[in-house]
């Protein structure tokens, strides 16, 4: 599975709204990360451990903070403050779901 693979399928499994076999899914990605199949070129090894020490939810956490936001559903400039409060509400919206 190629990077792009991998963010497809989380863009997909928030889109349709986290079902079972997401979640599932998600899971899965989770247990690979903490059994180091799996590694995030953008975390440090000591960040990938400290990741994985957290546990599944962390991982999961993680992972959807990592993925992309649409550009449209961000309304403040480029580069502003408020737009970072945006992408950390959009981000917390998908945590908490």
């Amino acid at each position: 599975m190629t990077t792009t693979d991998f963010w497809q399928q989380i863009k997909k499994i928030i889109n349709n709204g986290f079902t079972a076999e997401g979640l599932t899914i998600l899971e899965d990605y989770a247990e690979q990360f903490i059994t180091g199949r799996i590694i995030y070129k953008r975390y440090s090894p000591q960040e990938q451990h400290g990741c994985a020490q957290g546990g599944c939810a962390n991982v999961i956490a993680s992972i959807l903070a990592g993925a992309e936001i649409a550009a449209d559903s961000l309304t403040a400039p480029v580069g502003s403050f408020k737009r970072e409060q945006q992408c950390a509400a959009t981000q917390i919206r998908r945590i908490e779901q």
